[in-house]
């Protein structure tokens, strides 16, 4: 049986941070793997990753491993934040036995974000707009969420799901040859907002 190695502590996964303790890593001589609440988990055996590196120069507070990896459906950043040394964590990982054996040469660059600036300028062309035609301008003093309010959470709602589940929406979404994979943080982050904030809006349209 393998020895195993876990850890728990924060998390970045691509744009999003998970703080202590919502996010766990666990290492093998044959995997590694970082999970994170509402983020999900992402696992990498070692011809999948090219190097362990210290990330962040705050020891307690922002301080942790960088997972250079090859996945192209992953978010890029990938890191894993943890009390102590991060030198230490990495040589606790590799006397499990887990090497990294890609190359740097297969650590593919990334065209800058996943999403298309098109799609992002008009998501937040129309979240603006259903705002000012709730009464939210600087100018009047807002009496609380209204219909278009709810409107626009429920767009961002239908956005996020769209994103995760359906081919054609990634299409719109998504520049060419991009995962959905790679945003899935955010879109979860965001699915769990919005479906949150909706059911809020629910509960006051009942109660009153």
């Amino acid at each position: 049986m393998s020895a195993l190695l876990r850890r728990t502590g924060g998390a970045q996964i691509g744009w999003v941070n998970a703080t202590w303790p919502l996010a766990r890593l666990s290492a093998s001589a044959q995997e590694i793997s970082v999970s994170a609440i509402l983020m999900g988990r992402y696992r990498f055996a070692p011809d999948q990753v090219a190097a362990f590196e210290p990330y962040g120069s705050i020891p307690l507070l922002r301080s942790g491993v960088r997972i250079v990896h090859t996945v192209q459906n992953y978010p890029d950043k990938i890191i894993f934040w943890c009390f102590g040394s991060p030198k230490r964590l990495i040589e606790s990982i590799t006397a499990l036995g887990f090497h990294p054996r890609a190359s740097r040469a297969q650590v593919l660059p990334r065209d800058g974000m996943a999403f298309r600036w098109t799609f992002l300028v008009l998501l937040v062309l129309i979240w603006n707009t259903l705002f000012l035609l709730d009464g939210f301008v600087p100018w009047k003093h807002p009496t609380g969420p209204g219909p278009y309010t709810f409107l626009a959470v429920a767009m961002l709602f239908a956005t996020a799901l769209g994103i995760n589940l359906s081919a054609w929406f990634q299409g719109i979404a998504l520049k060419p040859g991009r995962s959905a994979s790679e945003v899935r943080p955010v879109t979860l982050l965001v699915l769990a907002i919005s479906a949150i904030m909706l059911i809020v809006f629910g509960a006051q349209r009942l109660a009153s």
